[in-house]
């Protein structure tokens, strides 16, 4: 089951046709080539300065950092678009680019040169800038689909947080080209451009004219359709512009395929999101339309509304309290609290906490559980549990001791960094010793006492294993839940050190006091081991592939739901 884009609707796709689909759009296509092999990139912070390592302030640890995040490969997962499939990639964990100018038709050379605060806001110098942008779009640009290895070399992927802002530099550059020709200046009235959507007004008799002189700037890059007007009208965005005599005139536009399906009123979900959405195609209606349609537009919105189960008084309460707001021209944004608080919606107890907030003055915000739309879907690719980033895991020793810690990356990436602080450990104990060391990394070079120290002190596990005399085959790790919010994964760290024996070094200081009685009542946080082997990845070279069991130590009490 794949989601439609733009229409509220699924589409049906048989499992092997979907894969026959998908290998013959990546193998026909002349933007992306099979990669028969992967050459690794990596810049190591102890070398010279290499080519690719960057010149000036920037170090590079923190340039090694960055291409360590973007050459993983990633795992293309679907989108069906009209009758093609388009490969989207993974977004990584980064925030969603927006490019910050309310006009898509302007020259973002004014601001770059006057932007005095650039060295504050980064420690990346432009040719630092341009070369890590080369390297994301060109090197580290590839992905894996069924067992082969592809790479785009045409275009941005989908999906990648720089190709809205690349997209649009193309298409502010674009413009220039275009507008430098006479020519297309006189027979072009009036141009508007959001992102790769243009509406223009031009001489009658010159339309296919004005799109040849468009699709001949880039031809290998680059393909525009052209659409007239029917009627005296026109669809442009969201917007329907009609002509009337010598104005232009707008509406909402509905595409023909629009089920105008919304959240049902009887969903799980929070009263205020519900209200969101009638308010929210209101102020669409009353900024899109001209007011001869905008009566026509709010009945329609009141039929749709309870065509999805929506009570038609508070519809019409909601639409007659909001166009009294927008008229009058009152600002309607509410004070910010100082205080938020996110929490699982459950009815009832949701709109308690809700009351609640508004007299001791805390903003609640509340999250919603698993969609069914998302538990039916099946275009995307499975990540295995070993390669998930982001989680609460649990160390174990056999001689009955336990470490509870969280990571941002693989547990299986966490748990070589304890194990490798541990060998560490063990061969400076060796050269101090005045044993024979053979190692495959290089020579240390350090006293072996300050080495000694140093790999305590990073790392509690290996403490523990070094008083225990114990090796890395005694060590076994297990996760005891998947989280990717860093607040929220120090917060059940913090829950699940307090409940469970441990020999963690920290204190605890991420939970209130007001939580322990009804952590302790529930016993949601309390380990319980279900074990289940999972193979590491082949490691780097020179480096031993092995088994590790991992366990799934899932809370069962009654009433927790594992995250």
């Amino acid at each position: 089951m794949c989601k439609s884009p733009r229409a509220n609707a699924g589409t049906l796709l048989g499992i092997q046709r979907k894969d026959r689909a998908i290998v013959h759009r990546f193998s026909s296509s002349n933007s992306r080539r099979w990669l028969t092999r992967l050459k690794a990139v990596a810049v190591d912070a102890t070398e010279p300065e290499t080519d690719r390592a960057p010149k000036g302030t920037l170090t590079k640890i923190i340039f090694r950092e960055f291409l360590e995040r973007f050459i993983l490969s990633h795992k293309k997962w679907l989108l069906r678009k009209k009758n093609t499939l388009h490969p989207l990639l993974p977004e990584l964990g980064f925030k969603r680019v927006i490019v910050g100018r309310p006009s898509y038709t302007g020259d973002y050379r004014p601001e770059r040169d006057t932007d005095s605060s650039l060295k504050e806001r980064t420690k990346l110098n432009p040719y630092n800038i341009v070369d890590l942008i080369k390297f994301c779009m060109t090197e580290g640009n590839y992905f894996h689909f069924q067992g082969a290895h592809f790479s785009q070399t045409q275009g941005v992927p989908m999906g990648s947080p720089l190709s809205p802002v690349l997209a649009e530099f193309f298409m502010e550059h674009l413009e220039q080209r275009a507008f430098a020709c006479d020519n297309f200046t006189r027979r072009v009235e009036f141009f508007k451009r959001y992102v790769d959507d243009i509406f223009a007004i031009v001489k009658k008799g010159h339309e296919q004219s004005f799109l040849h002189h468009l699709n001949g700037l880039f031809t290998e890059h680059i393909k525009f359709t052209i659409e007239k007007e029917h009627g005296g009208r026109l669809p442009f965005l969201d917007a329907l512009v009609i002509k009337d005599g010598h104005r232009l005139k707008t509406t909402v536009y509905r595409k023909p395929r629009n089920t105008d399906r919304y959240l049902n009123y009887h969903s799980h979900h929070p009263k205020s999101v519900k209200i969101g959405i009638v308010t929210g195609m209101v102020d669409r209606a009353f900024h899109l339309c001209d007011a001869e349609f905008l009566d026509a537009e709010l009945t329609h919105i009141k039929r749709s509304l309870m065509r999805n189960d929506y009570p038609g008084k508070l519809v019409d309460s909601c639409v007659r309290r909001r166009l009294e707001l927008l008229r009058s021209g009152a600002p309607h944004a509410q004070p910010a609290q100082d205080i938020r608080i996110t929490m699982p919606y459950y009815t009832g107890i949701a709109e308690a906490v809700k009351r609640l907030s508004t007299t001791i003055g805390f903003e609640a915000c509340f999250s919603s559980s698993t969609s069914l739309a998302a538990m039916l879907r099946s275009d995307k690719v499975k990540i295995p549990t070993e390669e998930q980033q982001g989680a609460v895991y649990n160390v174990n020793c056999t001689c009955g001791g336990s470490y509870i810690g969280e990571t941002g990356n693989t547990i299986s990436h966490r748990f070589k960094q304890h194990i490798g602080n541990l060998k560490t450990y063990r061969t400076a104990e060796k050269r101090k010793n005045g044993e024979k060391v053979t190692t495959r990394g290089r020579p240390q070079k350090k006293d072996p006492d300050i080495i000694m120290n140093e790999a305590l002190k990073t790392s509690a596990v290996a403490e523990h294993a070094v008083t225990c005399g114990k090796t890395e085959k005694d060590l076994s790790v297990s996760k005891v839940c998947r989280e990717t919010n860093y607040q929220r994964k120090k917060i059940k760290e913090a829950f699940y050190i307090r409940h469970n024996p441990n020999i963690n070094r920290d204190e605890v200081s991420e939970v209130s006091e007001a939580w322990i009685p009804i952590s302790h009542l529930t016993e949601c946080f309390t380990i319980t081991n279900r074990f289940h082997t999972i193979t590491h990845p082949r490691g780097s070279e020179g480096t031993r592939s092995r088994g590790i069991d991992l366990q799934d130590n899932t809370p069962t009490a009654p009433g927790h739901t594992h995250v």
